[in-house]
């Protein structure tokens, strides 16, 4: 069986620009959304720039999910969570969010590339569960945790 065809950010590129961000690559994209990497060229400070689907643009459940996301992480204040920095929206009033772009692989890549051994599998759970711990410290439950969504950097 075939994968499913990805949704579209509208028509949204590398050369392509969000407010003061030129898009520089896709990175992932999920069911409301995509991510992209993006700099601002003024500053030279590389981002993440979310971007809900097409499908989604017009609704407004969807823009008020997407920022209401951006404001609980920024509540969270962990190092275990990206940062919001910006959001805006395109000419077409759809709704984006400007975030720390993140330098490693997803728990999934890092299972896919290597055995995990039982130090690392407890260091990472230990992570996990202080970040965890600070979202429900703030009344934040996350209910997406999967492996996708666990990024590993060097530090």
């Amino acid at each position: 069986m075939s994968e499913p065809a990805p949704q579209r950010s509208h028509l949204i590129g590398p050369g392509d620009r969000i407010g003061p961000y030129r898009i520089v690559a896709q990175l992932g994209s999920g069911g409301m959304g995509a991510v992209f990497e993006a700099i601002h060229e003024a500053i030279e400070c590389r981002v993440a720039v979310k971007v809900l689907h097409a499908a989604h643009a017009h609704s407004a459940a969807a823009a008020t999910r997407l920022m209401n996301e951006a404001r609980a992480v920024n509540r969270i204040e962990h190092p275990g969570i990206v940062r919001i920095h910006d959001c805006g929206q395109l000419p077409d009033g759809t709704v984006y969010i400007v975030m720390e772009l993140l330098r490693g692989e997803t728990l999934t890549a890092r299972f896919k590339r290597q055995q995990v051994s039982l130090a690392q599998s407890v260091r990472i759970a230990r992570q996990v569960a202080s970040t965890l711990a600070a979202a429900h410290e703030k009344g934040i439950v996350h209910r997406d945790l999967k492996p996708d969504n666990v990024t590993i950097e060097r530090d």
